[in-house]
């Protein structure tokens, strides 16, 4: 019944919004037919509009060509200047004829208007005119075509006239010249009745055209009043037929839906019934501690949340039952008869056989997230009407009984063997453990040892390199200045002020190389503990250790800054190590891939809680390929006589491991005074306080 009246309810409220939306498609579809008489009609207007705007073009070069025609004489006073008028009459005789036959046949309108507009001189017009084949082309415009040919004889006569009497005057013979002017005058005095009757012709076609627009305008308005009225009362139409048959069907749905819902109210009585028995059923079966499961033989029908709190991974029931039609799925292979299977009992199913057989006890084991559980398994049959009937399966989890029974088991059995042994392989556990451990980090200590010692002896062949550059050029002045001395006291030129002054100079380089053999001395000296230190000033002494190699290379080194301190807590020998091992790496990239205008920039700056130091070179950056793996111990680009391979990696590990900083390279663009190079940037993060 309730069907029923759904169904017939349903056909006529779709009847009710197609007869909607034939509606709203027929008002479409007669608006959109409309607006097309509409712009149909005031299409004939533009293009009447479009035809006198080009007969007022065509006036318009009348009197310009007049104007042109009667300037041919009075201001014109060499033949260029004539010749370039006449061109000027010619090219707007040309556009007149241009625009005649746009009106004999269509087509499009162009002109050029000047605006006189800085930086805008001119624009152009188009206007676009379609000849109606029942239009028949005016007579003032057809007699207009041999006037603009008259009007070129016109100026062609007037032109040779004027050479005559040009060349007349140019032969200083006056009376000829005189003569020849009275004809000019003559002539000119003739050509305005000429002209009159020209423009009046083409005023003739305005004044033709202006009236048909009228004429044309008002039967377009006449009948687009018309068009409206027509409009607007198929429109009321329309409105009217959806309205009476929306008016039947919605009469005819009020009264099926009347009886919707009191039939409706009746069906949520009844729902609201077996809801509450449901939820009756389900709060009983839910109350269960045992995992229940109803099945009508084939697949599962319901069951109780234990099931689903067992099985890890499912919200619903329903979720389980669409991966799932069996809880047998879950059965596990146990080797032990008390123990069922998924599998044929001699002609029985597996519920049947605990059916046939309820006063054994059966079992099962079934795994999930946390293990394998054992369960007890009772199966009850329950027939329903006619051949129907359902499965009540009842599982009980028994696996804390079974663990703890073979706990004891076990426990009884050899208790005091597993302990022994327990107790035996967790001595020799710790025993093992402990050496490896110690061997372990013996091991590790070594090698840090022999790298810091490979590192070390490889800065010192840098450092001894570095010495000589260092003390080249004060030995070499000590000696040119005792040399000087012992000559001057041989001839005796010298004075005790001047062996003075020597005696200062010798003992200033003395100084010098005194305080080099310092710096060098410092270097090597190992750090006991992590002190406060300022960075910038053991990148300082660092360059002043560098900086006679650096000059005997011509290698500029820029040094940005953006305070003067910029103070770390660590080892300030082993970070002027690395800033010595980067240094003089960059110096034997610029040596060997020959840069002509070596530079080495470094910026110090400070970035949140980290001080940042970048030395970036211009000697061409590192090849992709290696860039990863140059931080690895013994791997070197540099011949093996020059390079080791663990100074980068020792750099790296002081960095990170013993002053908790970063160490990272990449390649970079150095931009000095326009000129871009690509070289290879080191970036030291070490922390701030």
């Amino acid at each position: 019944m309730l069907k029923k009246y759904h169904s017939s309810t349903l056909s006529k409220l779709i009847l009710l919004v197609s007869i909607f939306f034939i509606g709203i498609f027929s008002l479409i579809i007669i608006h959109l037919f409309f607006l097309d008489l509409m712009e149909r009609l005031d299409n004939k207007t533009k293009n009447q509009k479009a035809k006198i705007q080009i007969g007022e073009y065509i006036v318009n070069d009348l009197y310009k060509i007049r104007s042109d025609f009667y300037e041919l004489a009075t201001t014109a006073t060499n033949k260029k200047g004539r010749e370039l008028i006449a061109r000027r009459l010619e090219e707007r005789i040309n556009d007149i004829k241009e625009a005649l036959h746009i009106l004999e046949n269509g087509g499009t309108l162009k002109r050029v208007i000047r605006l006189n507009i800085a930086g805008h001189n001119h624009t152009t017009k188009i206007i676009n005119y379609k000849k109606d084949n029942n239009e028949s082309f005016s007579l003032e415009a057809i007699d207009l075509r041999p006037k603009l040919e008259q009007l070129l004889q016109m100026t062609e006569h007037l032109q040779n006239l004027l050479d005559i009497a040009s060349e007349y005057r140019n032969n200083n013979d006056h009376k000829k010249f005189t003569e020849f002017i009275r004809n000019i005058t003559r002539y000119y005095k003739s050509t305005p009745a000429f002209f009159i009757r020209i423009t009046e012709n083409t005023r003739r076609l305005l004044y033709e055209g202006e009236n048909t627009l009228a004429t044309l305008e008002y039967t377009i308005q006449e009948e687009k009043q018309q068009y409206q009225r027509l409009e607007i009362l198929l429109i009321i139409v329309i409105i009217l037929l959806v309205l009476i048959l929306a008016y039947i069907i919605g009469t005819q749905i009020n009264k099926n839906s009347k009886d919707l819902i009191k039939l409706n109210n009746e069906l949520q009585k009844k729902m609201l019934q077996l809801k509450i028995q449901e939820e009756a059923t389900r709060g009983i079966l839910d109350g269960q501690p045992n995992m229940v499961v109803v099945s009508n033989g084939t697949e599962m029908i319901d069951a109780n949340s234990a099931l689903i709190d067992f099985f890890d991974g499912y919200h619903s029931f329903n979720d389980f039952k669409e991966e799932h039609a069996c809880i047998c799925d879950f059965f596990q292979k146990m080797n032990d008869d008390d123990f069922l299977e998924d599998k044929d009992y001699d002609g029985l199913r597996w519920y049947e056989y605990i059916i046939e057989n309820p006063n054994k006890m059966h079992k099962v084991a079934m795994k999930n997230l946390s293990g394998l559980h054992f369960f007890t398994i009772t199966a009850k049959r329950k027939v329903l009407e006619k051949e129907n009937f359902i499965i009540i399966i009842s599982l009980n989890d028994i696996t804390n009984e079974i663990s703890v029974q073979k706990e004891l088991e076990q426990l009884n059995d050899n208790l005091e063997n597993i302990i022994d042994y327990k107790t035996k392989e967790l001595q020799e556990l710790n025993e093992n453990l402990e050496k490896k451990v110690q061997k372990e980090v013996e091991k590790n200590r070594q090698k840090d040892k022999r790298m810091i010692q490979q590192s070390r002896f490889a800065a010192l062949g840098e450092m001894i390199g570095n010495i000589a550059h260092q003390w080249r050029q004060p030995l070499s002045a000590i000696s040119s200045t005792a040399s000087s001395m012992q000559l001057q006291l041989q001839l005796k030129l010298t004075n005790e002020e001047e062996i003075e002054k020597s005696y200062k100079t010798i003992i200033s380089y003395v100084e010098f190389l005194t305080h080099t053999i310092e710096d060098f001395r410092n270097f090597f000296k190992e750090d006991k503990q992590k002190v406060e230190y300022e960075i910038l000033e053991v990148l300082k002494k660092t360059l002043n250790i560098t900086d006679a190699a650096y000059k005997d290379r011509n290698i500029q080194v820029i040094l940005n800054k953006k305070q003067e301190y910029f103070k770390s807590f660590g080892f300030p020998n082993e970070l002027s190590q690395v800033f010595l091992n980067i240094l003089n790496n960059a110096k034997d990239a610029i040596t060997n891939n020959k840069i002509n205008y070596p530079i080495v920039q470094i910026n110090i700056y400070e970035e949140e809680n980290l001080n940042i130091i970048e030395i970036l070179d211009n000697a061409g950056g590192i090849n992709q390929e290696i860039i990863d793996k140059i931080f690895d111990p013994y791997f070197t680009t540099k011949h093996q006589s020059q390079g080791t391979g663990i100074g980068l990696y020792m750099s790296k590990e002081i960095i990170e491991k013993h002053m908790n900083g970063i160490l990272k390279v990449e390649n970079r663009t150095l931009i000095e005074k326009d000129n871009k190079q690509q070289g290879a940037c080191f970036i030291i993060s070490l922390p701030k306080i």
